[in-house]
């Protein structure tokens, strides 16, 4: 992976990490990438039954071997495979009740909960065989982890409490948002991408996170840190374009800030 100093200028802007290898179409990157959650948690629930299907296939392939070794071994391996799929299936019921009660009912080992990080990979390849952008399921993910954080938030100091923004951030949106964050002394930061941002956690170690960024780097972002740090992502709006002068809802900002300081409506 490139570092946050090797950026490619492409037309008249810097790319960031996700967007190397962009062909410099405008056109292409400024239709909306809003979507709501049941796009992501739709392409999950095909996944799992697509893993069912392969369990079954390999069950079936294997059968006659297993019942050379032992008669019962088909049994005992369809009962390991019929396990598997059900943690699963109830994982994602954890899932979709989280979302609609609004409280997080996730399993935690320890300190960790057994997030959606793990499935992106399968989601996103799911996806581009059926021709949705990965910007779309970056929405999508980011949707519903947000909703998972928001019911789940413990309070932090606002020292503890990082602010992430884009340099391609409108000046005058970034402007207001050090202001705000200043008169709650809570630390903010520019970065170039992902890189940039994932050495800034490691240095500051943050007890909860509000990031800036496209969908492509917020995915990316939070797949890397969500097990260890709460994460509020807020996609930007890319009216002209990747890395180049874009908008966000600064009420957004706000409220995620309100939402780990616990400071009220």
């Amino acid at each position: 992976m490139k570092s946050y100093k090797d950026i490619v200028k492409v037309q008249d802007r810097s790319l960031g990490d996700e967007w190397l290898g962009w062909d410099g179409n405008i056109n292409n990157c400024t239709h909306s990438t809003n979507s709501g959650k049941r796009l992501y948690l739709g392409l999950l629930l095909l996944s799992l039954l697509a893993t069912g299907i392969v369990f079954f296939v390999f069950w079936y392939l294997i059968t006659p071997r297993l019942q050379q070794i032992n008669r019962y071994a088909p049994l005992i391996m369809a009962g390991l495979l019929a396990i598997v799929l059900i943690i699963l299936f109830i994982w994602y019921l954890l899932i979709v009740f989280s979302l609609i009660f609004e409280k997080n009912l996730l399993l935690k080992f320890g300190k960790k909960e057994l997030n959606l990080t793990f499935t992106i990979p399968v989601v996103l390849k799911f996806a581009k065989k059926i021709g949705i952008s990965r910007d779309r399921i970056g929405n999508s993910f980011v949707k519903i982890t947000n909703s998972l954080i928001k019911s789940s938030a413990k309070k932090v100091s606002p020292d503890k409490l990082m602010i992430l923004l884009p340099r391609c951030l409108k000046k005058d949106h970034i402007e207001r948002i050090k202001n705000i964050a200043k008169s709650l002394n809570v630390p903010i930061f520019i970065v170039a991408g992902g890189s940039r941002a994932r050495e800034l956690i490691y240095k500051n170690r943050p007890k909860a996170i509000i990031g800036v960024a496209c969908e492509r780097d917020l995915l990316s972002g939070i797949q890397d840190v969500l097990d260890k740090i709460p994460v509020i992502g807020i996609p930007n709006v890319r009216p002209e374009g990747p890395c180049k002068n874009t908008i966000i809802d600064i009420s957004e900002i706000e409220n995620a800030i309100r939402l780990f300081l616990k400071t009220g409506n």
